[in-house]
């Protein structure tokens, strides 16, 4: 018997919303596990519920979801670099050091 095609819309039912949340965050993280390990690259996932509640999931290399991010920050911040090297480096520093704090405000409104 196969899969029916599900229509792409807002459960209604708060508690089968919960549950499908719950199934499909745990499939996520497992593909994002195999990833990892299949491919040998570092993953890292971020989720945010409805209610605001963070769940992270993080492997490849580093345990920590936070380090993943400075990462992806230094190296976006140098791929800009070498996009347009007529920018020059102040003003990437600027852009990195907004970015980590922005990161940070966020990390303290969603940690109240």
């Amino acid at each position: 018997m196969g899969r029916r095609k599900l229509e792409m819309k807002q459960i209604e039912d708060k508690n089968s919303r919960q549950v499908t949340f719950s199934k499909r965050r745990s499939g996520l993280n497992k593909k994002a596990w195999q990833l990892s390990v299949l491919c040998d690259v570092a993953v890292a996932v971020v989720v945010f519920s409805s209610s605001g509640k963070l769940y992270e999931h993080c492997n490849g290399g580093t345990n920590s979801v936070e380090v993943m991010v400075s990462r992806y920050i230094i190296k976006a911040a140098l791929r800009q670099k070498r996009e347009a090297p007529k920018k020059g480096l102040p003003k990437i520093i600027w852009k990195l050091t907004t970015r980590v704090q922005d990161s940070k405000h966020a990390m303290s409104f969603y940690s109240q």
